[in-house]
């Protein structure tokens, strides 16, 4: 489920190509224990997976609050 007031990007590891990929959507398919939380990811290449949030790897940002020494 997506919320339309969040404007923030989602973003994870294009599991084939290893680049960056935005969720693009969120949903839970039934199974025997329980839902199990899917997204549908793309990344720049344009490739787009269907998998469980589990199977994704995020990708690692920089916080522009935290500050670890000079910019060169």
């Amino acid at each position: 489920m997506t919320d339309d007031h969040n404007n923030e990007l989602d973003l994870v590891v294009c599991p084939e190509c290893a680049a960056p990929a935005e969720v693009v959507d969120r949903f839970a398919v039934p199974s025997t224990h329980g839902p199990v939380e899917h997204v549908k990811v793309q990344c720049l290449g344009r490739h787009w997976f269907l998998l469980p949030v589990a199977a994704l790897a995020p990708v690692r940002t920089v916080s522009p609050t935290v500050r670890t020494g000079p910019v060169r």
